[in-house]
C-alpha cells in the first residue's frame, strides 16, 4: 500500500515504498474520486452546414437570436414550415405534444427512418387532432419510438423529460452511436466500445435524460448545488418538468441530427479537429456511397489567390489534402465515400492549423473532371486553434544517462503526450486527459502502485530515489524497476518511448554506494560529433568530443582518451577532450566509423563508436526510388540520405513541395515528421525526391517522406 507522507504542491506527493525506503515523487497523481461531468459522446460534426445554415428569413427570428442557426436548419430540412403564413416561426411559443410528434416524425423521415404504415396505437384522445399530427403520433408509437396506448394528451405542452424520450426514440433508430440492448438499457458509442451514460443531473436520474446529456444534445437548464458526495451529479439542473419552446426544440433536434447521417444535399465538409470529413448526399439528404472526392486547402491569407477567376487551382498556392495522384482533379486514386456517404481525409497540415487559420475546398465529380470544368467546390474555414491533437505516443524523457545511481540521488522521468506533429494536450480521444498506472518495485519487495494523470499540457512526471540503507558502510546494490501501463485514454505501452525510439514503458535503476570507477563495464563513453560534414571541395575537418564518465555519470579525473588511434589525451574537468578530425576519403564522400578508446592510465578499452557522414551534394534522383534517411538538421533544412553510392546532402526550402506517405502536406508538417524521425537512433524513414539541383533557389523539388 502506498502511504502519502507529505503534500508538496498541487499535483505532487511523496510516497514511501518498502523497508529500503525507495520513494516515488508523482506529478499529476489521480484524485481519490473524479466527477464524471463531461458529455463523453458529443460529436464535433453538425447537420447544419452549407445550405442548411442559410437564413430562412423568419421575420420574428432576429439575427442575434440564440437559436437562429438551429431554426434555419430545421426549416431547410422541412422539419418546420413556420407558423401562420410561414413568414414567422414563433420561437418563444411552447411546443405541444402533438407538435413534438410531428417534428420528430419529419426528422425521422429526413434521417431515412421507416416509421411504417399508419395504424391505430390505441390512444384514446387523438381523434380530434389534425391529420398529420394524428398519423405522426400513431406511427411513432407503433414503431416503438414512444409509449403507446392510453391518453396521449396532444394539446399539453411537452415537458423536457418527455422531449428526451422523443429524441432517444429517434436516435435509437437513426444514429449509429445510440442503441438499446435486450433489456432496454440505452448504450452510447460505436460497436466494441458502447457504454451506459455515467452522468446524472441532481434533479433527475432518468437514463434517457442522462443519455442526451452525454450526447451533447442538452446542457442543462439552471445551476444547482451538488447533492450527493458519494455519487457526484452534474452541477446544474435539468428541470424535467419544465416546458420546451419552439426555439429550444429546434436546438435539441439539430443537436440530435448531428449524430445521424443527415447532411445537406450535395457536397459538404467539416473539420473534426484532426481530419476533414467530406459528406455527399442526394436531394433527399441520404448518403451517396462510392463518390470520389477531391480535397485541397490553403492558408487563410492565401484564400483569395487559391482559385483563379476561371475556376482553376493555383497549384503554387493550394496544398493537396487527399492522397490522389492529381491535385484539383478527380482520378481513380481519390478517396471515396463509404456506405454512410462520408469520406474521412487525413490532412497532415491541419493537425496543427497554421497561424491565422486555413480554408478547405472539397468537391466530387467524374473521373477526369477538374475544378475548372464547372464544379463549384464546397468551401469552409478552419480557425487557428481548431486542431484537437489526438495522442498517438507517450514520449518519456529523463536526465539519467549513467549505469548506476548513488544512494540518496533522485532520477526524474517526464511523460509527454504527442501525435505525429509534436506535443498535444489530451489523450487518444482528443478530449480527456490520459492516465497511466505506475508500478515501482524494489527487488524482493511488493510493488508500489500509483495512477498518473496528464496535466493540461499533456504532461506527467515521477521520480525515484533510494536512501542509503547503512550510511558509512559499503552496501549491496539495490535494483528498482518501474512499469508504466496505459489505463485510460493513454497511448499503449508499445508507443511509450524515449526520444531515440527505444521502449520506455519499463525501466530499471541500480542504486549503489560503490567507489567511482571507469573499469570496463562501468564507464559511460560518448562521442559528440556533428553527424555529417558537407564536403567543400577542399580539405575538410570537424571537431569531435570524446567524454568519459564513471558509473554515476560523473567525470573521472585523469582519464585518458583517443579517437581512431590518434595520440592519447587527458580529459578535462568535465570528463571530455575535443579532437580535430580530418577527412581523407574520396571527393564523392563516405560514411566513416569513429572509435573512442579510454582508460585510467592508457586508452586501451574500446568505449564507443559513432558514424560520421562526409557528404557530397545530391543529384536529381528522377528514378522514383526512395532512399534511406541517415541524419539531418531541420533547423538548417538539411537531409542526409544514402543515394545508393554513399551519403549525400539535400537542402530544401519553402519553394519546394512536401508529402508524407504519399499525402501532400505543408513544410511544417513535413519538418515535424522529419524531426521526430531524426530523434531516433535509426531514423527508420525513407525519402523520395525529384528535380533537385544543389544551390538553386528557383528549382521546385518534390519530397516524399515515408516509413522504411
Amino acid at each position: 500500500m502506498i502511504q502519502a507522507l507529505k503534500q508538496l504542491r498541487s499535483g505532487w506527493a511523496v510516497f514511501a515504498a518498502g523497508a529500503l525506503v525507495a520513494s516515488v515523487l508523482a506529478a499529476g497523481a489521480a484524485p481519490a474520486a473524479a466527477v464524471t461531468d463531461r458529455a463523453d459522446h458529443a460529436t464535433r460534426l453538425s447537420a447544419c452546414v452549407g445550405d442548411a445554415a442559410a437564413d430562412r428569413m423568419f421575420t420574428d427570428v432576429s439575427a442575434g437570436h440564440v437559436f437562429r442557426g438551429a431554426i434555419n436548419c430545421i426549416a431547410y430540412y422541412g422539419i418546420t414550415q413556420g407558423t401562420g403564413d410561414g413568414s414567422t416561426y414563433s420561437p418563444e411559443q411552447d411546443v405541444t405534444r402533438a407538435q413534438m410528434a410531428v417534428f420528430i416524425a419529419r426528422a425521422a423521415e429526413v434521417a431515412a427512418v421507416d416509421l411504417g404504415p399508419v395504424g391505430d396505437a390505441g390512444f384514446s384522445d387523438v381523434a380530434n387532432t389534425w391529420g398529420e399530427a394524428q398519423d405522426a403520433i400513431n406511427r411513432l408509437a407503433l414503431r416503438g419510438l414512444i409509449p403507446s396506448g392510453g391518453a396521449y394528451r396532444p394539446d399539453d405542452a411537452v415537458t423536457r423529460a418527455e422531449m428526451a424520450t422523443f429524441l432517444i426514440g429517434l436516435l435509437v433508430e437513426a444514429a449509429p452511436d445510440v442503441t438499446r440492448d435486450s433489456s432496454g438499457t440505452i448504450l452510447l458509442g460505436v460497436a466494441g466500445s458502447r457504454s451506459v451514460a455515467d452522468d446524472r443531473f441532481p434533479d433527475t436520474g432518468d437514463p434517457e435524460i442522462a443519455a442526451i446529456y452525454e450526447l451533447g444534445v442538452t446542457r442543462g437548464a439552471s445551476a444547482a448545488a451538488v447533492q450527493d458526495p458519494t455519487m457526484p451529479p452534474l452541477d446544474f439542473n435539468y428541470e424535467p418538468d419544465g416546458t420546451v419552446n419552439r426555439g429550444q426544440m429546434a436546438a435539441f433536434i439539430t443537436r440530435a441530427l448531428a449524430h445521424t447521417p443527415v447532411r445537406p444535399a450535395g457536397v459538404t465538409a467539416q473539420f473534426d479537429g484532426a481530419d476533414v470529413i467530406v459528406s455527399v448526399r442526394n436531394p433527399r439528404y441520404q448518403p451517396v456511397s462510392r463518390a470520389a472526392v477531391d480535397v485541397f486547402w490553403a492558408t487563410a491569407d492565401q484564400r483569395d489567390r487559391a482559385v483563379s477567376a476561371d475556376g482553376t487551382c493555383r497549384l503554387s498556392v493550394v496544398t493537396q489534402a487527399d492522397p490522389s495522384s492529381y491535385p484539383c482533379e478527380i482520378d481513380d486514386t481519390d478517396p471515396i465515400t463509404g456506405r454512410d456517404g462520408d469520406a474521412r481525409v487525413a490532412v497532415t497540415g491541419l493537425r496543427r492549423v497554421p497561424a491565422g487559420g486555413a480554408t478547405v475546398w472539397a468537391w466530387t465529380g467524374r473521373d477526369g473532371d477538374t475544378v475548372a470544368a464547372g464544379a463549384e467546390p464546397f468551401m469552409f474555414d478552419v480557425a487557428e486553434g481548431a486542431d484537437i491533437g489526438y495522442a498517438t505516443t507517450t514520449l518519456v524523457a529523463t536526465s539519467f544517462n549513467a549505469r548506476k545511481v548513488r544512494f540518496g540521488s533522485t532520477v526524474v522521468y517526464t511523460l509527454q503526450l504527442q501525435d505525429l506533429i509534436g506535443d498535444v494536450r489530451t489523450g487518444v480521444n482528443g478530449i480527456d486527459r490520459a492516465q497511466w498506472q505506475l508500478s515501482v518495485q524494489v527487488a524482493g519487495e511488493d510493488p508500489e502502485v500509483e495512477t498518473l494523470v496528464s496535466s493540461s499540457t499533456g504532461r506527467a512526471s515521477f521520480s525515484i530515489s533510494v536512501d542509503d540503507p547503512n550510511p558509512g558502510t559499503d552496501d549491496a546494490d539495490v535494483t528498482v524497476t518501474y512499469r508504466l501501463t496505459a489505463v485510460d485514454n493513454a497511448p499503449s505501452g508499445a508507443v511509450t518511448v524515449f526520444a531515440n525510439g527505444e521502449p520506455a514503458a519499463t525501466g530499471t535503476l541500480i542504486f549503489s554506494d560503490d567507489a567511482p570507477s571507469i573499469a570496463s563495464g562501468s564507464a559511460t563513453v560518448t562521442i559528440d560529433a556533428r553527424g555529417y560534414v558537407h564536403l567543400s571541395g577542399v580539405s575538410s575537418s570537424t571537431g569531435v568530443t570524446v567524454t568519459v564518465l564513471d558509473q554515476y555519470g560523473d567525470p573521472f579525473p585523469g582519464a585518458r582518451v583517443s579517437l581512431n588511434n590518434a595520440n592519447e589525451s587527458t580529459v578535462n574537468s568535465r570528463g571530455s577532450h575535443r579532437f580535430s578530425h580530418r577527412y581523407t576519403g574520396p571527393a564523392s564522400g563516405q560514411t566513416e566509423t569513429l572509435t573512442a578508446r579510454y582508460g585510467e592510465t592508457s586508452a586501451t578499452i574500446v568505449g564507443a563508436t559513432a558514424q560520421l557522414h562526409w557528404v557530397a551534394d545530391a543529384g536529381p534522383n528522377d528514378d522514383d526510388t526512395a532512399r534511406a534517411v541517415l541524419t539531418g538538421d531541420v533547423r538548417r533544412r538539411h537531409i542526409v540520405v544514402n543515394d545508393g553510392t554513399g551519403p549525400v546532402l539535400l537542402v530544401y526550402d519553402g519553394n519546394d513541395r512536401f508529402n508524407l506517405e504519399g499525402d501532400p502536406t505543408s513544410m511544417a508538417g513535413f519538418e515535424a515528421a522529419l524531426a521526430a524521425a531524426l530523434k531516433r537512433a535509426t531514423p527508420g524513414v525513407e525519402l523520395e525526391w525529384s528535380n533537385y539541383l544543389a544551390n538553386s533557389d528557383s528549382r521546385v523539388t518534390e519530397y516524399d517522406l515515408s516509413a522504411s
